[in-house]
């Protein structure tokens, strides 16, 4: 599970059901960088009937202006876009993009959002309405209602005056992250920072993988699914220390602390925890702690929850060198 705008929403990868929010992410990265396009058209989720494949719902005929792109007609479960307060016609402009504090999940909430330059986000709301122009208002209900395969087919415009392109992406709605037991769930988890060196100046994720071994015996399939899709961890947080021998300077200065950390770590389906961090910009949380320079040992830890426990990891050493 994951918050956005402190509701908690499923993402893709987290096995989602039909009768919980849905967070579909969209990262665009263009040479070689996160960027934000000119526009976010829309935003149609279908049934995957192709293994993935878009055709059933593109515009496929030869000479026609609207060749590669979505066939609105019929079939489509939910359609995302920007009606911004007060009008009655689309602006896809990335700028007219909702932001993660507009969030509110109501049973209207079909806007594209906006988290960051160039990630994007909707959700797929259980009976949530859509915007139709055909009666400017909203009158669609979601129907992505069972458990099945679909698809979601972004359509952007890269700069002012380019053509429109889609991209497609899958996910499912599952039967539920919901499990049955006899017996209070017993969690030991394990922890790994992935780096070790890294050099100053780097803008680089640190990862903390999280492994996760249920005691209960015997361990139900269904479990092990919702396990290892990293279902269970929640709220996740890293604190970032750095630690100095000389007594000319604070012994343990607090780069960020676990609360400083809560909007900008990521979990994956792996539960990997990360976290983008700058080492060219490394300041003391408290401006009375002398840092020493950002060269030296720092400790990683990580902070999460699992079901009703809360866990630390193990003080982690990463020099930055």
């Amino acid at each position: 599970m994951t918050k956005f705008n402190n509701i908690t929403v499923i993402k893709r990868e987290n096995r989602p059901s039909p009768i919980s929010p849905c967070l579909l992410d969209f990262f665009w990265v263009k040479d070689g960088y996160y960027q934000d396009p000119y526009q976010v058209c829309s935003v149609y989720v279908f049934p995957n009937t192709q293994f993935g494949a878009p055709d059933a719902y593109v515009d496929l005929s030869p000479g026609s202006p609207n060749y590669g792109l979505v066939n609105a007609i019929s079939g489509q479960n939910y359609i995302f876009h920007n009606v911004p307060s007060g009008q009655t016609e689309f602006n896809a402009d990335v700028s007219a993009c909702a932001s993660e504090s507009d969030y509110l999940q109501e049973n209207t909430a079909s806007s594209i959002y906006k988290v960051k330059e160039g990630h994007f986000s909707v959700i797929l709301q259980p009976s949530a309405q859509y915007w139709t122009s055909a009666y400017n208002e909203y009158s669609a209900v979601n129907s992505a209602s069972s458990v099945r395969d679909y698809i979601d087919i972004w359509t952007l415009v890269d700069v002012k005056g380019s053509k429109a392109q889609i991209y497609v992406n899958t996910f499912r709605l599952n039967a539920g992250a919901a499990f049955a037991v006899t017996e209070p769930v017993e969690i030991t988890p394990r922890n790994e920072l992935v780096q070790r060196y890294v050099d100053v100046g780097t803008k680089l994720k640190l990862r903390v993988k999280t492994f996760l071994h249920v005691d209960n015996e015997p361990l139900a399939q269904s479990l092990r699914d919702i396990i290892n899709t990293g279902a269970l961890l929640t709220d996740a947080e890293l604190r970032i220390t750095k630690i100095n021998e000389s007594p000319n300077l604070t012994s343990r200065v607090i780069i960020r602390d676990f609360a400083d950390t809560a909007d900008d770590v990521y979990v994956n389906h792996h539960n990997t925890i990360s976290l983008l961090w700058d080492t060219a910009n490394i300041a003391p949380k408290y401006s009375e702690d002398i840092l020493g320079g950002p060269r030296g040992v720092y400790e990683i830890e990580a902070k999460y929850n699992v079901l009703d426990e809360t866990f630390y990891s193990p003080k982690f050493k990463l020099i930055v060198r």
